[in-house]
């Protein structure tokens, strides 16, 4: 299997995707013109951001947030509608002229630089670089809440310094049972432990529920591929722990677990219990950070495993359990139904549409795509409602703000090669030939290959990869 150039770094999550509001951590780059900036609040500048991230760090001290890590180390790239801003970087790529105005180590880049499409960390210029979305900002998210966004970048780039290997395998994304309503029962059963344990008036009682969560997951765990247990426990030592971090740096109280995710929120599932972990760490073994930052294979359940030892185990009622059940039997259906309804609405679409075919030697091979807006809709297609970037030898696609169709090759809807990738909604593309190749241009895609052809009938363009 060819697997793409570029793997996820954290997902991330957009700026506007993360419940409430928070990152779209995907180790991606992009291109794009430059989008109109917010109108509807009064933006807080970039230079505003900046100033808030080195309060936060400075109330927090050095390794007050995590054991060696400074988000003031880590340069920040800030796309806020007009440019993008690059704070503390060593070394700026060109393109990037300084801002004197703003500080001596601050450069700016007309529009928004390519590798700037998420809020995540990138490499910019050889240097592993926190970005910021601030035109995709919640209006509701105060500037302080906004700063601990980008310090959870920041420790996302902090991770793929010290510990590349706090990542999961986003392959199995794809794959993960969400058809199974007894492994989410158990996984809500699971996630209510964890509240009653964050909740818990005192240290025993929290160690009680906690163990119950933990014998849940144990038993959640048994039941699936390792591979898919070993995701959750990625993503949590990725994800979670960044969350955790934004929450400490904000000086949030712990947020509480959504009452039950959807069966296909896998991801957004970690980044909470993940968080949850930590904060429960916080409370029944206070020194245990630098323990897991230096560990060999850690993980946060083993490590509050560890923390807990044996002793009382406390139990939801069988009513209780019975509800759940239900619920989820009733949810899994729902989430069939759903993405049937899903796939209908983007076939149906009003406008033009644009439809990629590739030869089995002209495959497309995924170069970055944004985890939290997939949805596998088959074992073949995947509806991507955010980005996605594939390419071949002899070109790329990229789609940025829109939703595109595809279908895999192979046994993996992505990670095996794409044969087909489908947009619709589209205002009319701005189709471009030269030579043999192929461009295409619409609000939302931009493409261009060589060896290519391309047919224009009844508001549909065809480009075919390959000839």
């Amino acid at each position: 299997m060819r697997l793409p150039l570029l793997m996820l770094l954290g997902v991330v999550l957009s700026a506007c995707d993360r419940p409430p509001a928070a990152p779209a951590d995907a180790a991606i780059t992009g291109t794009g013109k430059p989008e109109a900036a917010d109108q509807t609040r009064e933006p807080l500048a970039a230079a505003e951001l900046e100033r808030e991230v080195a309060r936060l760090a400075a109330r927090h001290g050095n390794d007050g947030l995590w054991p060696g890590f400074d988000p003031l180390s880590v340069p920040l790239a800030v796309y806020d509608g007009e440019r993008t801003v690059l704070f503390r970087h060593p070394s700026p790529p060109d393109g990037f002229t300084p801002v004197p105005e703003l500080g001596p180590r601050v450069h700016a880049h007309a529009g928004r630089h390519e590798s700037v499409v998420a809020n995540t960390s990138v490499e910019l210029g050889g240097v592993v670089t926190a970005t910021f979305l601030l035109d995709q900002a919640v209006p509701e998210r105060t500037g302080t809440e906004l700063a601990a966004v980008a310090i959870h970048e920041a420790f996302h780039a902090h991770q793929r310094t010290h510990r590349p290997d706090w990542v999961a395998n986003e392959a199995d994304l794809f794959a993960y049972p969400t058809g199974s309503a007894e492994l989410l029962a158990l996984q809500r059963l699971e996630a209510a432990a964890l509240r009653e344990s964050l909740a818990a008036p005192d240290v025993d009682a929290a160690a009680c529920w906690a163990r119950h969560a933990l014998a849940l997951r144990g038993e959640r765990h048994a039941g699936m591929d390792p591979a898919f247990a070993a995701y959750e426990r990625g993503t949590e030592l990725n994800e979670g722990l960044a969350t955790y971090i934004e929450m400490r740096a904000a000086g949030r109280a712990a947020d509480a677990l959504p009452d039950a995710f959807g069966p296909a929120e896998v991801r957004r599932r970690a980044y909470a219990t993940g968080a949850s972990l930590a904060l429960l760490l916080d409370r029944l073994q206070p020194d245990w950070r630098p323990a897991l930052a230096d560990a060999e294979s850690p993980s946060l359940d083993a490590a509050l495993a560890a923390a807990l030892g044996a002793g009382r185990t406390c139990a939801f009622g069988d009513e209780m359990v019975e509800a759940v059940r239900s619920n989820a039997t009733e949810d899994v259906a729902e989430l069939a139904a759903k993405r049937t309804r899903r796939l209908a609405v983007f076939q149906t679409e009003p406008g033009w549409r644009v439809v990629v075919e590739a030869r089995d030697d002209r495959l497309l091979w995924p170069q970055g795509f944004d985890p939290l807006n997939v949805e596998p809709l088959d074992e073949r297609r995947v509806l991507h409602a955010r980005f996605v970037r594939l390419s071949n030898d002899s070109g790329q696609l990229e789609v940025m703000d829109a939703t595109a169709l595809t279908e895999g090759a192979g046994a993996h809807p992505l990670f095996e090669g794409v044969r087909r990738v489908t947009l619709t909604g589209l205002a009319k593309p701005d189709v471009g030939r030269k030579g043999g190749g192929v461009s295409v241009r619409a609000p939302g895609l931009s493409l261009q290959f060589d060896e290519a052809t391309v047919e224009r009938k009844d508001r549909t363009v065809t480009v075919r990869l390959g000839g």
